[in-house]
């Protein structure tokens, strides 16, 4: 989004009544802000009320130029509460229960919002897809896949794309076969004829690659996860070569390593991520996902170097995710010990981290590697 949508001219007119803030939220400077507006999805925008500093709207995921503005309208509106209808109203609470993380309450007031706008509502649209987005996040497969179904048909292909993309994993999360292929039966055509949509920002119709391509997985269909992998890669690849500047070709690395890691082809990755290493300012992000490929292609030696590199320029979670890559180097060295030590230190780190910001995913992927060493030990 930096580098195709915020620079969109459009967003130039909302200069003056709303002042941008980027906040890199794993900054350690930054932590602050983080612990009294925890993030739990990038990217997430959040207009804030600057009189009371409490979140009037929160959106979580990418939109395109006129759905940023739509949506600072729409906080802006909130503000100012004139003229406002029931639905609007409804809307509004919505919106700071999801400011507020109160996901559950928040899908109830979107209902609300829904069913009192009535189809001919201006704002339904992003109401609906907002709904999909609270049920994700409140844990609740079947609502979050039933409100996609219901959805999809009345959405613009962007909203359309995301909706479907996070009723497909809602879909994958059920429990009982039965109800899981029903669930992935109504979604995954409609999301698949989305592919070939207009409209759609490159991120979100990556993603719906990618959930396509987990389905099919899930589904027992390894050939058309592999099918669509290759092209999800061949689609990233054309995007990345109309980047004008490097930053927008970087912007599509991380996707290429994931694509080229499901295809089993991770060599192909290896060219994009080299012309960015040499091209774009130091950094940890590069040499991070160089070190992925490099495991992936049995260079343990280039892994370890990219890693101590990344290690260099990480701050705050950061740190934890790079020293989990440096400690898968020193074991695919058979260097244990220095695997053990640096697991260590990437839970003692974690746990000096706020808990707003800290990778549990990441945390947990050490805890497990360093609970095998120690029983590899005892055996």
């Amino acid at each position: 989004m930096r580098a195709y949508v915020l620079p969109d001219a459009r967003l130039r007119k909302l200069a003056g009544r709303f002042v941008r803030l980027d906040i890199d939220t794993e900054k350690p400077r930054n932590g602050a802000f983080v612990e009294k507006f925890p993030i739990v999805a990038w990217p997430t925008l959040l207009a804030i009320d600057p009189a009371t500093e409490q979140v009037v709207l929160r959106w979580m995921g990418t939109a395109t130029a006129p759905e940023i503005e739509r949506l600072a309208l729409d906080a802006e509106r909130t503000l100012r509460a004139r003229n406002a209808t029931r639905a609007d109203e409804a809307l509004a609470r919505a919106d700071r229960l999801m400011g507020e993380r109160r996901y559950p309450e928040a899908a109830g007031a979107y209902r609300e919002a829904l069913a009192s706008g009535g189809k001919a509502w201006s704002r339904r649209g992003r109401a609906a897809e907002a709904l999909v987005q609270a049920l994700s996040f409140a844990a609740d497969p079947p609502a979050c896949a039933a409100a996609a179904k219901e959805a999809l048909p009345s959405l613009p292909p962007g909203a359309a794309a995301r909706a479907a993309a996070m009723g497909l994993a809602c879909a994958r999360d059920l429990e009982g076969e039965a109800a899981r292929t029903a669930a992935l039966d109504a979604l995954e055509p409609a999301a698949a004829r989305l592919l070939s949509a207009g409209g759609l920002l490159a991120d979100d119709r990556s993603w719906l690659f990618d959930e396509l391509a987990q389905t099919r997985e899930a589904r027992g269909d390894a050939a058309g996860a592999k099918a669509l992998g290759r092209r999800w890669l061949a689609f990233l690849e054309r995007e990345a070569s109309r980047g004008r500047t490097p930053l927008a070709r970087a912007a599509f690395d991380g996707q290429r390593v994931s694509a080229a890691l499901r295809v089993g082809d991770p060599a192909r990755a290896l060219p994009a991520l080299l012309a960015s290493d040499r091209d774009l300012p130091p950094g940890y992000v590069t040499p991070s996902l160089l070190g992925v490929v490099y495991l992936e292609l049995g260079r343990p030696k280039d892994a370890l170097a990219a890693a101590e590199r990344a290690l260099s320029f990480a701050e705050g979670p950061r740190r934890v995710r790079v020293l989990v890559l440096r400690a898968s180097a020193q074991l695919a060295l058979g260097d244990r010990g220095a695997a053990k030590a640096t697991l260590e230190r990437a839970l003692s780190e974690s746990a000096a981290l706020p808990e707003a910001v800290r990778p549990k995913g990441y945390t947990a992927r050490a805890e497990k590697m360093l609970a095998k060493l120690g029983e590899a030990r005892a055996d």
